[in-house]
């Protein structure tokens, strides 16, 4: 009876999990689009490993949080020992250029930056848009546009020639450079007619319309891309970098158009740059607006993004107070950079005790925090907060021009001479510009950084390689003369007219034959010009 029992037992649970009972059952909520098998271990992990990285995240956070509480004292020096330069690498110059350019002219130096990739560039996109251009607009019967040619490397040389030239000679309108009135005859536009050059202008373009790559900066950014390459390629620079921005002026509807107050063209696109010594230009950065999502500060981002190439160095920024903060100072400890500048006194981290001090005129107040910043007060005219991870409460003795011997912080004598980068770059860019009111944006950037910083920076090189001191104009125009060469149109042979007195004995035969020849061979020209023939 029992062995009858158990069978019956063992009946059942097999019934129980049979595999056709399990197809019978109704599930009134199973979800169709259910995934069962592989798929759902990998959603399982994907889940697990995301979930993992925000706790992982939360907790590095806070551990960032309470690490990085700072506690203020006084100054005891001791600050980051930062080496530079701590494998002994080249820095300065290119060493070719060094060797191989020490008799070379300025149109040499200037070839550097506008070398025949970036020409060849500016030629494909331009004869690519023109050709667009003919292929979609709808033009009118004696359209401009219809006797278009490519251009080539010589008419393209010719082109930015001449928008420099126009900078150095300015005349009250474009037309005016080709009138022939005596107050604006010039031989220059002989190099170009004005139709063509204005048909250049007008078809002048540096990407790609039907492929778009970089957003809002897709007009511009290929072509500065090019051009930083090559000015970060012939020239590693120093200890000493500088940030800050500078503005291509420009009225026209834009929506990344910016308004700084304190500049001489307040309405424009903002550049940020970074200098080095000798107003060398290296990196070029167009500001395009605000981003839909802000991971960080916008002002430590550009910090970052234009020093990446150079971290870890043991350099020195030079930064003002739009940039500057405690927060920086860390995050360029971290990566062995120091960092000198002006400080805002509503920055978050700031040492209460430094901005709340009263000062009087000459009197300077400091203090260390626990992760070697420091930060401090000075009264001169004004009140004036600084932060530095490379000097102390140092002060040295400075004559002024009157004689007077005052007290000033080494830190705010350093600052100094290491915002005048930049400062001395705008001011090179200012003289003699190509800029012109136009209503294309990219257009003025473009003259910017290829006729303007390109400049700059050439005439940095050729002054250093060459020892030669030449003013910003004149080695602008030993850069146009080449420029407005046209070795496809040679010159004419100027050939001297010579007349030769033969003699024949008798003066007035000799008087009276030479009227009657004369008097002839017009009558014979004018008989001509009636029949149509001369």
């Amino acid at each position: 009876m029992e062995e009858i029992i158990e069978n019956w037992l063992n009946d059942s649970d097999a019934e129980l999990i049979s595999d056709s009972d399990e197809e019978e059952v109704d599930d009134s909520d199973k979800d169709p689009d259910w995934n069962d098998g592989e798929n759902y271990e990998d959603i399982g992990e994907e889940i697990e490993v995301e979930h993992f990285e925000n706790e992982r995240a939360e907790v590095e956070n806070n551990i960032q949080n309470e690490t990085r509480t700072l506690t203020w004292g006084p100054v005891i020096g001791n600050l980051n020992n930062i080496q530079y330069n701590p494998h002994n690498l080249e820095v300065g110059i290119n060493s070719d250029i060094m060797e191989t350019m020490t008799d070379c002219l300025p149109i040499d130096f200037y070839g550097l930056f506008l070398d025949e990739e970036i020409l060849d560039f500016l030629i494909i996109e331009t004869n690519r848009y023109a050709s667009q251009s003919l292929r979609n607009r709808k033009l009118k019967a004696y359209s401009r546009l219809k006797k278009w040619t490519p251009i080539d490397r010589t008419e393209m040389r010719n082109f930015l020639g001449l928008v420099m030239w126009m900078g150095l000679v300015n005349m009250p309108s474009l037309v005016d450079y080709w009138r022939k009135d005596i107050l604006y005859a010039n031989k220059v536009t002989e190099v170009m007619s004005r139709n063509r050059f204005e048909l250049i202008l007008s078809m002048f373009h540096c990407s790609n319309n039907e492929k778009p790559e970089h957003g809002r900066l897709d007009k511009i950014q290929k072509l500065v891309d090019l051009l930083v390459f090559n000015f970060q390629k012939w020239y590693i620079p120093e200890e000493v970098l500088c940030i800050d921005e500078s503005v291509v002026p420009f009225i026209g509807r834009l929506i990344f158009r910016q308004y700084l107050k304190n500049k001489t063209h307040r309405y424009g696109i903002k550049i940020f740059k970074l200098c080095a010594k000798d107003f060398y230009t290296l990196q070029y950065n167009i500001y395009a607006g605000k981003e839909a999502v802000r991971e960080t500060n916008v002002s430590h981002k550009i910090v970052l993004k234009l020093l990446k190439p150079y971290l870890n160095f043991g350099r020195c920024l030079f930064i003002d107070n739009w940039y500057s903060s405690v927060e920086l100072a860390e995050k360029l400890n971290c990566e062995n950079t120091h960092v000198v500048g002006t400080l805002r006194a509503n920055r978050r981290g700031n040492s209460r005790d430094v901005i709340s001090k009263k000062l009087k005129k000459g009197e300077l107040f400091a203090q260390q925090s626990n992760s070697n910043i420091v930060v401090m007060k000075w009264r001169d005219k004004r009140d004036i907060y600084l932060i530095t991870t490379k000097h102390t409460d140092e002060t040295i003795e400075i004559r002024r021009r009157t004689g007077d011997v005052i007290k000033k912080p080494l830190a705010v004598e350093d600052y100094n001479v290491g915002k005048s980068f930049i400062d001395r770059s705008d001011q090179m860019s200012s003289y003699s510009s190509p800029l012109k009111r136009s209503i294309k944006w990219y257009r003025k950037v473009a003259f910017d950084i290829l006729l303007s910083t390109s400049v700059v920076n050439a005439l940095s090189l050729y002054k250093s390689v060459t020892m030669n001191n030449i003013t910003i104009t004149r080695f602008k125009e030993e850069i146009i003369k080449p420029l407005l060469f046209k070795p496809t149109v040679p010159a004419l042979p100027v050939t001297p007219t010579s007349h030769k007195l033969i003699s024949c004995g008798n003066l007035k035969n000799c008087v009276k034959n030479a009227i009657q020849g004369c008097h002839l061979n017009l009558e014979g020209k004018w008989h001509k010009i009636k029949q149509g023939k001369y």
